[in-house]
């Protein structure tokens, strides 16, 4: 009666023995990946419909590039900006092409000086939380106007597939006095040789309010179309404007390119 008992017992103790002569399992902890570059960067080209000057009612179409930084390390900082959709600050070059406001061209604009075009460089910042970004931008003109000129706004991120992108948000611009000046003041000279321009000194301040959207469609690796939409209505000092009033509050942007994105090893390993 006892024997099957103890031979159970005896192979249930034999097994026991030999489980514990095998070494557990190791579980390896995922490596996480590391981007083989130490920047990645979008460039592109493409055409731009914007007004022939600030406060035009006229329109005309220009060149336009696209710039992004999406990925930069650098020697004795690690990595500085990870990736396109990583949350985290995010920096890069701000430039706008402004071109020659030659009054002649305008009639409404008779008696004022020509402004010479303007290139206008500076550096736009933002921080994404997910599928929210605020940023910030500021400009320097070097031309027709020495002065300074900003935006910003809040961007909700949408990201319906891998290859698609699309942002929608408010957005706002400011100058200083010099940059209102030269666009939108009318010194007592120009008003006499006018006729019918009254004279107009502006400060500084907002001058627009409005919102922005862009898209980003990614149709090959590397390749990309990118749009912008902006509506701006021109509002405070720059809105009660003589040159204005002739033209008009409500200022439309539209850009369409082609862009590529850059993977470079600079630093070696």
């Amino acid at each position: 009666m006892h024997r099957p008992l103890l031979a159970a017992a005896l192979a249930l103790g034999s097994s026991s023995a030999f489980a514990a002569d095998i070494p557990p399992a190791t579980v390896k902890a995922p490596v996480a990946v590391q981007n083989p570059y130490d920047l990645v960067i979008e460039l592109g080209a493409g055409a731009e419909v914007r007004p022939d000057y600030p406060g035009a009612k006229n329109y005309e179409v220009w060149p336009t590039g696209f710039v992004d930084l999406h990925f930069l390390r650098l020697p004795g900082f690690g990595v500085v900006k990870n990736g396109r959709y990583e949350q985290g600050w995010s920096f890069g070059p701000s430039f706008n092409w402004q071109s020659k406001r030659k009054t002649s061209d305008y009639p409404e604009l008779f008696g004022l000086n020509d402004v010479d075009a303007t290139f206008e460089l500076g550096a736009k910042v933002g921080y994404t939380f997910d599928w929210v970004r605020p940023w910030i931008a500021a400009r320097y003109g070097l031309g027709g106007h020495s002065g300074i000129v900003g935006e910003t706004g809040l961007d909700f991120i949408f990201r319906p597939s891998p290859v698609f992108e699309w942002t929608v948000g408010p957005r706002a611009t400011f100058a200083n006095r010099d940059y209102m000046e030269t666009y939108f003041g009318v010194t007592p000279a120009e008003s006499a040789l006018s006729g019918t321009l009254a004279p107009y000194s502006p400060g500084g301040g907002f001058k627009s309010v409005g919102f922005e959207f862009t898209s980003r469609y990614e149709f090959a690796p590397q390749w990309a179309v990118r749009g912008e939409f902006i509506y701006d209505r021109l509002i405070g000092d720059a809105a009660d404007s003589p040159i204005v009033k002739v033209g008009s509050e409500n200022q439309y942007t539209a850009k369409l390119g082609l862009t590529y994105t850059f993977s470079l090893r600079l630093f070696g390993n």
